[in-house]
């Protein structure tokens, strides 16, 4: 380790003071400066989904716990579809937790370790329902508390009031 420190570095190797010179297959090659060589990054593969994010009249969003094993084990969320590091999610309206007027307002873009992710965003205002779902309403002043992932804080973000919206809303009208 002390030679890959001091000697044989990245940048002007000083393979004239190296003791395994004579051995060294690098210097054979004639172009010490080439090594190490790095390869290329692998490109990610690029996973789809949606997140539903209900407000309620008194500014609270409705969160549900993800399961404890895999991708985010345990944290909250905004109700979202079966996305994976290996598979892609439902994008559409009809994969949404419940009836509502939901409206396509965007997607946002995360990466991951070993993929990324684009998650298209609907937001629906809506009544407290909570006796019908598994999961619960956070009030703005709670919502910096919540054991939440990123990329829910950034699909959080994009439907709050105000945020950039697309010109063409896609809804999903109460039966």
């Amino acid at each position: 380790m002390d030679l890959g420190a001091t000697v044989c570095t990245p940048r002007k190797p000083a393979c004239i003071v190296c003791p395994l010179r004579e051995q060294c297959k690098v210097i054979r090659t004639g172009d010490p400066e080439h090594y190490p060589f790095k390869s290329a990054k692998r490109e990610k593969p690029l996973r789809r989904g949606a997140a539903f994010v209900a407000v309620r009249n008194d500014g609270a969003i409705f969160l549900r716990k993800r399961k404890e094993q895999g991708l985010l084990g345990g944290m909250a969320e905004v109700p979202t579809t079966g996305w994976t590091a290996r598979i892609d999610g439902e994008t559409g309206v009809a994969a949404a937790p419940f009836l509502a007027n939901w409206t396509n307002i965007g997607s946002v873009r995360h990466v991951f370790t070993h993929f990324e992710l684009d998650l298209t965003i609907y937001r629906a205002e809506t009544l407290d329902r909570s006796s019908e779902l598994d999961g619960w309403w956070s009030s703005p002043s709670d919502l910096p508390e919540e054991a939440l992932p990123t990329v829910m804080k950034k699909a959080i973000e994009t439907a709050k009031p105000g945020a950039t919206k697309r010109k063409n809303p896609v809804r999903r009208q109460l039966a």
